[in-house]
């Protein structure tokens, strides 16, 4: 069952890490072309393409990933030849209204008059990486691991090569990134459909589509107030601070995403897995171990990003973006509890898609409720803490709601144990070890976080030294 539920997870996981090392990379080039309030430009651009990815197509590809991995007929591939063409439509509706309304939208957003053509890059940008998450689905779905990282470490390149170029000759630097990431991606797509075509050759369905939207349809809304409760914080931001502030978030954000390698490829490879295996009897008992041991690595991972957060910081940006090191600490963690949700499929697995519902309503709420409260009484160190308790307040609603559909055992008093040293650790790191001396403050910390993964790490070692014992 291990090998089933893991299947893939090495290639998916070898591809997440080379694109965190593009991301590595492509940080501190555009840090130090843009600056921060251009940068934070850039963010709010980037969290509308999110948003419109999750609206426009009406979540169709999730519809594609619950009917395809379900079916055993022989007319399944007509599910994503059918969603492939119905958000074609709806792209072209959006493109539409973008050309009509494009500047009003603009002065809403961005606090002042930059014009549309921000707007046009990011719906270019729209449809490229919605087709191309569709197509990264579908490789997934079909267990074709290595096509899937074919097509996703092209993108990564191509994508990462067009920004750069976008920012250096571009006379508005912010638009040409988005049209460079834009046109990698669109190369990216054509490869795909052509890896896809026997896939996407079957036509348009209504039938078919009025399947996926009946699952898909209750996800809209979950997704969006998902995806609202994460970003709310930066169009508050924008209102009641400064695209400087933005911008400094943003780069936090950033910094703290690495928290999410604690998941790694399992993030990708497990669902589908599941999906199939999920009445197997040791399905539950193997969720809960890996629950427990990626936890720990995404404590242990969160913990380093807190304590060496100046340093990364001073890595990969400009002097202009300094303060950015308080804030990295409070988004690590809320990044984290955001992947956990993966290890507890009973929403999943009894297609109760409208029950998402409550878990992003709740977290949507909180979202912007603390982030209004927080950010006018602290700015951008508000809106991280507001991240923080929107995350938390998702994870533990899902959890909750999915263990009464689908009950995955889970050891919390370790995880608590482990939670606390992690605070202890954070708190020296951060306050204690004084930074005047730069190598002294490396060393210190240093050891501080090779102590902390002793202590939290030894239990899981133990067992693995003790099982060629005690097992034949």
């Amino acid at each position: 069952m291990k090998i089933n539920l893991l299947n893939g997870s090495l290639t998916y996981g070898t591809v997440t890490i080379f694109s965190r090392i593009a991301a590595i990379i492509l940080m501190p080039i555009l840090t130090r072309i843009l600056s921060p309030e251009e940068y934070g430009t850039l963010s709010i651009a980037l969290t509308l393409v999110l948003l419109a990815n999750a609206v426009v197509t009406l979540e169709v590809a999730q519809g594609v990933t619950v009917r395809f991995a379900v079916s055993n007929s022989g007319d399944r591939k007509l599910y994503p030849s059918t969603a492939i063409r119905f958000m074609l439509i709806m792209y072209l509706i959006l493109f539409v209204v973008i050309n009509i309304f494009g500047n009003m939208i603009s002065r809403l957003v961005f606090s002042e008059s930059i014009g549309s053509s921000i707007l046009i890059a990011g719906t270019l940008l729209v449809v490229a990486n919605g087709i191309f998450l569709l197509m990264q689905n579908q490789f997934r779905l079909e267990l074709l691991s290595r096509d899937y990282a074919i097509l996703t470490l092209s993108y990564v390149l191509l994508t990462s090569i067009g920004a750069i170029s976008g920012a250096v000759f571009f006379q508005l630097p912010t638009v040409g990134i988005i049209l460079g990431q834009a046109g990698g991606a669109a190369l990216v797509d054509v490869v795909g459909i052509f890896m896809l075509r026997n896939t996407f050759s079957g036509g348009f369905h209504t039938d078919k589509l009025k399947e996926m939207l009946k699952y898909s349809l209750p996800v809209v809304p979950a997704g969006l107030l998902l995806l609202g409760g994460q970003q709310a914080q930066k169009f508050i931001l924008s209102k009641y601070g400064s695209l400087e502030d933005v911008g400094i978030y943003g780069l936090a954000y950033q910094i703290a995403g690495f928290s999410a390698l604690a998941v790694l490829g399992v993030q990708t490879a497990i669902t589908p897995s599941v999906l199939a295996h999920h009445d197997d009897a040791e399905t539950p008992k193997m969720l809960g171990r890996l629950f427990e041991r990626f936890a720990t690595v995404a404590l242990i991972l969160c913990a380093f990003l807190s304590v060496f957060s100046k340093e990364l910081v001073t890595i990969f940006s400009a002097a202009s973006y300094r303060r950015a090191e308080e804030f990295v600490p409070y988004l690590a963690f809320a990044i984290a509890l955001n992947c956990f949700y993966i290890f507890f499929p009973g929403k999943l697995i009894r297609a109760k898609s409208a029950a998402q519902l409550i878990a992003s309503s709740a977290s949507f709420l909180i979202a912007v409720s603390t982030g209004f409260l927080l950010i006018k009484f602290d700015g951008v160190r508000g809106a991280a803490l507001s991240t923080l308790l929107s995350s938390a307040t998702f994870f533990f609603i899902w959890y909750y709601t999915s263990q009464r559909l689908y009950r995955v055992p889970v050891d919390w008093m370790r995880l608590l144990k482990s939670t606390a040293w992690v605070a202890v650790a954070c708190y020296v790191g951060i306050f204690i070890i004084p930074t005047s001396n730069i190598f002294f403050s490396f060393a210190i910390k240093s050891g501080l976080m090779l102590i902390l993964f002793c202590v939290v790490a030894r239990d899981y070692f133990f067992e693995w030294w003790k099982r060629p014992v005690s097992q034949p």
